[in-house]
C-alpha cells in the first residue's frame, strides 16, 4: 500500500512538473505585446482643432482653413 501511495506521489508531481514545463514553454513564445503607433498631435493655427501633425500644411493650417 505504500508503495502504491509513493507511485501516485511520483506520478503527480511528474504530471505537475510537465504541466509548468509546457505552460512556460507557451509564454516565452507568446508573441510581445503589439504597441500602438502614436502620432504626433499639432494645432491648427486658425482654428485650433487638433490635428496629427502629418495634416497640417507648411502653415500651420488644416484643410479646411487653407481653402
Amino acid at each position: 500500500m505504500n508503495l502504491l501511495r509513493l507511485l501516485l506521489l511520483v506520478a503527480a508531481a511528474w504530471l505537475i512538473w510537465q504541466v509548468a514545463r509546457q505552460v512556460r514553454r507557451q509564454l516565452s513564445q507568446r508573441p510581445p505585446e503589439i504597441e500602438d503607433d502614436f502620432e504626433p498631435m499639432a494645432r491648427c493655427a486658425r482654428c485650433g482643432t487638433h490635428l496629427p501633425a502629418k495634416s497640417l500644411n507648411s502653415n500651420g493650417l488644416c484643410g479646411r482653413c487653407s481653402e
